[in-house]
């Protein structure tokens, strides 16, 4: 069985204790649900409708345990990040940036345990989870094949680069491909950056900055977007 079927088959379990020495090896479900802890441990309840969420967490590990993970870390934090996100959205918390897991090494922890520990980092971009939806406000939202990005940002770069806002696996999208700026009066203004095969608006390919409207279908290369746009007059929160 696979990380990605551990972590899944072991989200409604209980929790397992990594602080009780005799646990045995430390496993990727261990961190999981620790990060869960914590996420719950950080919330901040900002009113009757919304809980903020920590987006940005550190798991400190000793060396041995930091080197068996490390052959296959990258899938590791891509689930870790999962199962914050789902977790979120299970809860109703809302997050102000993406999620990011990241593993440190520290020899201070003792072999088969680790600590956590989180922030909240606005970004450009954030996961639109249930909550963080429902709470928007003045705030656009992306869908992207299912998924939703909450725009909470005054720009935000869609493209192929790592250091895009919103990645995109698409050999078709330039690496910098599509701006979208969000304008004071709730505006969400395309524009694109010069792309190699444009970037079409309800079918029509754009030349200068366009106005999006509520479902607007934007397409860069073969992926398509649809803009979700706060209602008239609402208020950022």
């Amino acid at each position: 069985m696979g990380i990605l079927d551990r972590i899944e088959r072991g989200l409604d379990r209980g929790v397992t204790s990594v602080f009780s020495p005799g646990r045995g090896q430390l496993k990727p479900l261990d961190l999981a649900q620790g990060l869960k802890r914590e996420c719950d441990d950080q919330i901040q309840v900002l009113d009757r409708t919304r809980t903020l969420a920590p987006n940005v967490y550190t798991v400190y590990l000793h060396s041995q345990d930091f080197d068996r993970f490390s052959s296959w870390q990258d899938t590791l934090l891509d689930e870790l990040q999962r199962v914050l996100t789902e977790h979120a959205d299970k809860q109703r918390y809302m997050f102000v940036g993406a999620v990011t897991v990241m593993l440190e090494n520290d020899d201070e922890v003792r072999v088969g345990r680790f600590e956590t520990e989180s922030r909240t980092e606005r970004g450009s971009v954030a996961p639109a989870t249930g909550a963080a939806a429902a709470g928007a406000g003045g705030s656009p939202i992306i869908e992207i094949d299912g998924q939703q990005y909450l725009l909470t940002g005054p720009v935000t770069v869609i493209g192929r680069g790592g250091d895009a806002d919103i990645i995109l696996d698409d050999t078709g999208v330039s690496r910098h491909h599509l701006e979208l700026r969000a304008e004071e009066d709730s505006t969400l203004i395309a524009t694109d950056l010069g792309s190699t095969n444009g970037t079409f608006v309800d079918g029509e390919r754009i030349r200068t900055p366009v106005a999006l409207h509520d479902r607007s279908l934007l397409k860069i290369g073969r992926t398509r977007l649809t803009v979700l746009l706060p209602a008239a007059g609402s208020g950022s929160w």
